[in-house]
């Protein structure tokens, strides 16, 4: 604990009186005999009290004879002093704890004198837990916030199962809880096999070993072959057993996927691992107990159940045999032809009407086959080819008559246009007396202004060509009316060549 020590009048006296300061307000030697009020003697007291606790004053103590109105008023004693003391609400509210009766405390605060009641008190401002009383208070919590999470329900228990093949025992492999474990699981039921999984129990470490135990074996317990765990230490004090009051054991078991049985100090003694496992047991041999099956009694079960169903068993083959006997002797299985007479009977029509209707059946879809059969033969596509070819023939013989038919009347019409071609040609003008004169490049000549002197001609007869050359001057000749060409009509097959 830290802060100014406590006030110690034996330490003022041996002070020498000349090295003392009069406190404000205190009265000289000279006026030593002179009385004081009430009031004056209330003001030292205050002043006194002031100048030598400065705030804050720690103080440790136990709390006692707890008020509680709007304000907290309480006591703080030890074995040999009280002093009265009052939390304030305002306090209150900012202080995560608050006066309990029995706890072990550390409060911080001021000391107040007040005058009119003439007492003196320690004016809280916060109170921090110290030892066993903090720890309880810390179960305490712990244990309603689990509850109020439903942790501690029974309906979230699970069953504990009838006979494991292994169990889990996580405690230190040193501890007599252990050995009373496996004793007694030797003595009840050597076939369970028992895996030790070795943790500390008390300490700083112990809270994460047990957890990480726990979560160990609840991951891989399919393939480890663990039905259920037993979480065991022995007794000792609340500070001993504080690992098993851990919120994260208390999370590994209530997350574990098999049941946990729990059985942690003495039977006094209460733990949060406790209430959260599935079931919990005062001494480790009680848990063992409760998990290993006693061979001694299944045994007796055993031969209980096995002369059991010995004896239903014969009464069961009894009454079958005398009941097949009964059948056997009388009624339709003595005379199996009483069941298959009638049923024949009334077999023979059904055959034959069965036989009827597949016949009926039979010739109804044949005539369906031959109707498809038909349908499909008009669509083959060698038959739809066959006739498209036949008109495709029809077509060619009729276009190749209709061209034949145009070919020959345009023939008809080529030869009277080249009668009357060859009427107008000029060739027949030749032979009529006529002739053409040209140049050597074939130009016609059309007049005899346009040639001159030296210039060579080519005159064209009906026999022959003459070729000569200009010797003088031309002579003009007067020309002559050109005559009005005819113009004969044609017909509309003359015209159209084709």
């Amino acid at each position: 604990m830290t802060g100014r020590l406590p006030f110690d009048p034996d330490k003022m006296k041996r002070k020498k009186a000349s090295t003392m300061r009069p406190a404000r307000g205190a009265v000289s030697s000279d006026n030593a005999d002179k009385p004081i009020t009430v009031s004056q003697l209330a003001s030292r007291i205050e002043t006194a009290v002031k100048q030598s606790f400065p705030a804050p004053v720690l103080v440790l103590a136990e709390i006692s004879a707890v008020t509680h109105r709007t304000h907290y008023y309480f006591t703080l004693k030890d074995q040999n002093a009280s002093v009265s003391a009052v939390l304030f609400a305002s306090s209150a509210k900012r202080s995560n704890t608050v006066p309990t009766h029995g706890d072990q405390v550390i409060a911080k605060g001021r000391l107040d004198y007040y005058a009119p009641s003439g007492r003196l008190s320690l004016i809280v401002d916060s109170l921090q837990p110290v030892g066993a009383g903090a720890l309880e208070r810390k179960l305490r919590e712990l244990v309603d916030e689990l509850k109020a999470k439903g942790w501690l329900n029974d309906s979230i228990k699970k069953p504990l199962p009838v006979f494991p093949r292994r169990i889990a025992v996580i405690t230190s492999e040193t501890s007599a809880a252990l050995q009373d474990v496996l004793d007694t699981a030797r003595k009840r039921c050597p076939a369970v096999d028992i895996a030790i999984y070795d943790v500390r129990v008390q300490g700083d470490r112990a809270t994460t070993e047990i957890a990480s135990a726990i979560e160990y074996v609840s991951t891989n317990h399919d393939w480890l072959g663990i039905d259920a765990i037993i979480l065991t230490r022995g007794g000792g004090s609340l500070e001993d057993l504080w690992s098993f009051n851990e919120r994260a054991v208390a999370k590994a078991i209530h997350d574990c996927a098999i049941p946990v049985v729990a059985a942690i100090g003495h039977e006094t003694d209460t733990t949060v691992a406790e209430l959260v496992a599935d079931l919990r047991c005062a001494t480790p041999t009680q848990a063992a107990m409760r998990l290993v099956p006693d061979r001694a009694a299944l045994l007796e079960q055993l031969d209980a159940l096995t002369r059991r169903l010995t004896r239903e068993t014969r009464a069961s083959i009894t009454n079958r045999a005398d009941h097949l006997t009964r059948l056997a002797t009388r009624g339709p299985l003595a005379n199996p032809a009483q069941l298959v007479d009638p049923a024949r009977a009334k077999l023979d029509p059904l055959a034959r009407h069965l036989h009827a209707a597949i016949d009926s059946t039979r010739s109804s879809a044949r005539s369906n086959l031959d109707r498809l059969a038909l349908r499909l033969a008009k669509h083959q596509p060698a038959a739809v080819h066959a006739r498209r070819d036949q008109h495709l023939t029809d077509l060619t013989s009729r276009l190749r008559a209709s061209v034949t038919s145009r070919i020959a009347r345009r023939n008809d019409n080529l030869l009277a246009l080249a009668r009357e071609l060859d009427a107008i040609s000029p060739l027949r003008v030749l032979d009529r007396g006529y002739s053409v004169t040209t140049t050597p490049e074939g130009t016609l000549v059309r007049s005899a202004s346009a040639l001159k002197p030296g210039d060579t001609l080519n005159t064209r007869l009906p026999d022959g060509v003459v070729h000569s050359t200009v010797a003088g001057a031309n002579t003009p000749i007067k020309p002559t009316k050109k005559p009005k060409p005819r113009t004969r009509l044609q017909s509309p097959d003359q015209m159209d060549l084709f």
